[in-house]
C-alpha cells in the first residue's frame, strides 16, 4: 500500500532552513503571506543536533531538527503525520547540502540569503514528487480505545538505521496515545495504550 501524498503542498504551511543567525531559506505555499518569526524563534531556543523536537501549536504542527550549524523547520496542517514532516526535512537536509557549501557560504560575513532563493525550484520538485522518493512507509495499527485500525507513516530512515528491533514509536491522536513495535519489515508486532504527560 503506497500513501496518498498527492496534496500534501497544500497541508504544508511552510519549510525553514536557518542558521543561528538569519533565515538563509523559505519556502510557503503559494498565496501565502503569514510570517513564522515567532515560532522560528521558539525553534532556535531548543535545537539540539541530531534530535527531532515536535511542537503542538493549535491547529498546525511543527517539526525541527538542527544540523550542525542550520535548523530546518517544517511546520504543517495536524492532518501530516510528524514521520512525514522529520523525512522532508532528512531529505530537504541531504539535497541543501549536495547543492551548496554552506559552511563556507556562511563564513562570509555578508552572506545573504538571496543565494539560496533557486533552491525554492528543488523544493518545489520534492514536493511535487515526495511520493515516487520512497521515504515513508505506511503501517497499520490497532488502537482498542478509538476500536479501529490507524493508519500510520513510518520513515524508513527510522527503521533502517535502528539498532534493536521491535523499534517502539510513539503515535499520539485523539487525545491519547498507543505504543507501536516495529519489526525490521515494517510489521507491527504489537500495540499498547500508553500515558502521556507533559
Amino acid at each position: 500500500m503506497k500513501p496518498d501524498l498527492s496534496n500534501l503542498k497544500e497541508k504544508l504551511n511552510f519549510i525553514n532552513i536557518s542558521s543561528d543567525y538569519m533565515s538563509i531559506f523559505e519556502w510557503k505555499p503559494p498565496r501565502s503571506f503569514k510570517s513564522y518569526v515567532l515560532d522560528l524563534n521558539i525553534v532556535k531556543e531548543h535545537a539540539t543536533n541530531d534530535i527531532f523536537f515536535h511542537i503542538h501549536k493549535g491547529n498546525s504542527k511543527i517539526v525541527h531538527i538542527r544540523k550542525n550549524n542550520l535548523i530546518y523547520t517544517a511546520g504543517a496542517g495536524n492532518g501530516v503525520q510528524f514521520q512525514l514532516l522529520e523525512a522532508i526535512l532528512e531529505k530537504i537536509d541531504e539535497k541543501f547540502n549536495e547543492t551548496y557549501e554552506v559552511d563556507v557560504i556562511l563564513s562570509f560575513e555578508n552572506a545573504s540569503s538571496n543565494i539560496f532563493k533557486n533552491f525554492a525550484s528543488t523544493v518545489e520538485d520534492l514536493l511535487q514528487n515526495i511520493d515516487k522518493l520512497d521515504l515513508i512507509k505506511p503501517i497499520n495499527a490497532y488502537c482498542r480505545v478509538c476500536k479501529k485500525v490507524l493508519p500510520i507513516y513510518v520513515k524508513k530512515s527510522f527503521i533502517e538505521n535502528a539498532e534493536d528491533f521491535p523499534v517502539p514509536l510513539v503515535y499520539t491522536h485523539a487525545g491519547h496515545a498507543i505504543l507501536v513495535f516495529i519489526d525490521r519489515n515494517f510489521d507491527v508486532r504489537g500495540v499498547e495504550l500508553v500515558n502521556v504527560s507533559g
